[in-house]
């Protein structure tokens, strides 16, 4: 694991800058839906507490079911890591964005497994919950992005009403569906957190930016108010659960 996060941390501090990367169509303002510095920088921290996770795991005091259950998975999610990076780094974005679906796909059934699993010591649910929810929110958000960016490549028209539209759709769209699978679920708190993340700095990208777009920014407003309803009813139950453990 932690070689594998080194890999693709490597591969992320010897890219280039992504407006020199698949002929710019990553860079801030390539669309509306161009992800600024600041909403990519958790990365970094994300793989820290995955590092963080893997020597976490291999204590052998903890060795609880749910580790076994997902440590094939986990290493899945590290390889994929590497390869979306690396594909990235190459301005491979067509290959890049195969390998981050499958990334987020490894990565929901993870948190899936995590959901349904026990976690023994408070210390291990936050390492463990927060590790994995903050990764899957925050990638959606990025995933959603790179596919968007990578269909104005292909005879897109970036500045069109109607591809605006669609952006703002396809960011509403999985609003909603993060909405429905973590109501009232204390997982909740961390898909949505790192989802919003993403979304806010879009949105403040697009009221303020260089390619201004006000309209999308109110769309995708709305998006963000969803998700933060979600999350404060995922913190809500799980405020509660643990009151009512004590």
């Amino acid at each position: 694991m932690l070689l594998g996060l080194g890999w693709a941390v490597w591969a992320v501090l010897t890219a280039p800058a992504l407006e020199d990367i698949a002929g710019g169509w990553l860079g801030q303002d390539a669309t509306a839906s161009s992800v600024p510095l600041i909403g990519q920088i958790p990365w970094l921290g994300l793989m820290a507490a995955l590092g963080a996770y893997a020597i976490w795991q291999g204590l052998s005091r903890w060795h609880i079911e749910i580790h076994r259950k997902i440590r094939p998975w986990v290493l899945g999610m590290v390889l994929l890591n590497a390869m979306w990076v690396l594909c990235l780094q190459r301005g491979l974005i067509g290959v890049s964005l195969i390998a981050g679906l499958a990334l987020l796909a490894v990565l929901a059934r993870i948190v899936l497994a995590i959901d349904r699993g026990v976690l023994v010591q408070h210390i291990d649910r936050w390492v463990t919950r927060a590790c994995f929810g903050l990764f899957a929110g925050w990638l959606s958000v990025i995933i959603v992005a790179e596919a968007l960016a990578f269909a104005a490549m292909h005879h897109g028209n970036p500045d069109a009403l109607m591809f605006k539209g669609a952006s703002a759709m396809a960011l509403i769209l999985l609003a909603l569906f993060l909405c429905a699978v973590t109501f009232k679920n204390p997982m909740g708190i961390y898909l949505n957190a790192g989802a919003l993340w993403v979304l806010a700095w879009i949105i403040l990208d697009r009221y303020s930016g260089h390619d201004t777009s006000p309209v999308f920014a109110t769309v995708c407003l709305v998006a963000a108010a969803l998700m933060l309803i979600c999350l404060l009813s995922a913190l809500r139950t799980r405020i509660r659960r643990i009151l009512s453990s004590h």
